[in-house]
């Protein structure tokens, strides 16, 4: 007699299967960030607290423009799922205009940044470096829109092998482009901090070419449209990703913020926050994978008129990021000047106020680690209903009214300084993932009761 599986442990082998790479994938995009940092730190500190803060900069408009964009997985699955696989291409099409019309604004914002920085009373220097950073990186923007795009068309496809394959190459070749245009090897002209934003952008320029040359070169079951009725699908990407786009920026929006106002406590403080912000976002890449995998299978299930299948995914994700923050929370408690000698030389005396900043904020993320997994994944999760209006609301809420509103009462006003702002964003986190947790077990139940009176109607039909 054959054994019956665990529905459960089913579900956990499938979101691992989807998770995995797109962990990696995240993992790989954040080694090339790490590699930068690591190579801009023997620069010394003005040139890494600029290029720090100036790829949290780009980071944060690329991320919101990316949330629109990421409606195309949902979108894009959920057909996959019914068998309509010409929607799924024409979504993934639309998706390709919509990148490249967000290219433009993204581009001028971060022409204009480094004199509002200078407005805002930075050191001239450190604002003059962060200007040179962002006037070369900038140019990165429309590829990363573009190949965002794509690589969410593949996952809806459960094509994720090849989204990791890319990135995972690119390490070696962002790390010796970093080092040339940094320093000034094999004939590069050494530019400092701003080598390392020109690196960047041509990676990622060459991973939007690698991801189309393999799209074309392996067509699948969804190739990318772009005929007319292609527009017809711009509406309904902007409907479901703006609220999208809405919370990842103020998700990522206030840890910027955060950094900026860490400036204005010195460059020692500024560092401090972008290198453990580094390290703490090289973690968050595998929960950003599983909530990735969790919004297409919770679609997928949808798609397949599954609503028990699709809460199960949506539950079992979550827990799957817990378990992985928990571990890494420890990691981080256990370990911070291990981690902080990575970075910076610990026996050099002008590293040490960096330092000192480093050790307290390490305590911190460390306590909000499993709270900063469980919030994206169920975020992914109710993507994959198609619920994005009232987790924008959440987390305006609880990053803002209450996170970064408390960090700045405490850092400033109460005199905690470094660290009022970082428990302000550990308290705007713990907010966060407990509502979208309960906002998920609601918007699960709400399905399958719908699915029962469909079922019940029928059947009085039928009778």
């Amino acid at each position: 007699m054959a054994i019956e599986r665990s529905p459960i442990a089913a579900e956990v082998r499938a979101t691992l299967a989807v998770a995995a790479p797109l962990a990696g994938a995240n993992l790989a995009q954040m080694a090339m960030q790490v590699t930068n940092t690591l190579i801009v730190g023997h620069l010394g500190a003005v040139p890494l607290a600029a290029a720090g803060l100036g790829s949290a900069l780009y980071a944060t408009l690329l991320m919101l423009c990316q949330g629109v964009l990421t409606a195309v997985a949902p979108l894009a699955a959920h057909a996959i799922g019914a068998e309509d696989h010409p929607t799924a291409g024409r979504v993934a099409g639309a998706g390709l205009i919509i990148a490249a019309v967000l290219a433009a604004p993204v581009i001028a914002i971060l022409t204009v940044i480094p004199s509002l920085l200078a407005a805002l009373g930075y050191d001239p220097a450190l604002a003059a470096e962060i200007g040179r950073f962002l006037r070369v990186i900038r140019w990165g923007a429309p590829a990363f829109l573009g190949f965002a795009v794509l690589r969410f068309l593949l996952v809806a496809a459960f094509r994720t092998r090849i989204v990791m394959v890319i990135p995972l190459c690119a390490i070696p070749l962002n790390a010796a482009l970093t080092w040339s245009l940094v320093f000034g090897h094999f004939g590069m002209p050494a530019w400092g901090s701003a080598g390392a934003g020109g690196a960047s952008a041509i990676v990622q320029w060459l991973m939007l070419f690698s991801f189309a040359g393999y799209m074309m070169a392996t067509p699948t079951q969804v190739p990318v449209r772009m005929a007319v009725r292609v527009l017809a699908e711009i509406p309904r990407i902007l409907r479901l990703g703006l609220p999208i786009g809405a919370l990842l920026g103020l998700e990522i929006g206030v840890f910027v913020t955060t950094g900026v106002l860490m400036g204005l406590l010195g460059a020692d403080a500024l560092g401090a926050h972008q290198l453990v912000f580094n390290v703490a976002g090289l973690s968050f890449m595998v929960p950003l994978g599983i909530g990735q995998a969790a919004t297409v299978r919770v679609a997928f299930q949808l798609g397949l008129g599954a609503p028990a299948a699709a809460r199960r995914a949506g539950f079992v994700a979550v827990a799957l990021g817990a378990a992985f923050m928990a571990m890494t929370g420890m990691l981080l408690w256990a370990a911070p000047r291990t981690l902080a000698g990575a970075y910076l030389d610990l026996a050099d005396p002008a590293n040490d106020g960096i330092v000192a900043f480093a050790l307290q904020l390490f305590m911190i993320a460390a306590v909000f680690q499993v709270f900063d997994g469980v919030q994206v994944i169920a975020a992914g999760a109710l993507r994959g209903y198609r619920d994005t209006a009232i987790p924008m609301l959440i987390a305006a809420i609880g990053y803002w009214a209450i996170g970064f509103a408390g960090g700045w009462l405490l850092a400033f006003p109460l005199g905690f300084g470094a660290i009022g702002l970082w428990l302000g964003l550990a308290l705007g986190l713990g907010v966060v993932a407990t509502a979208l947790t309960i906002r998920l077990g609601f918007r699960a139940r709400a399905q399958m009761r719908a699915a029962e009176r469909m079922v019940l109607a029928a059947s009085g039909l039928r009778a």
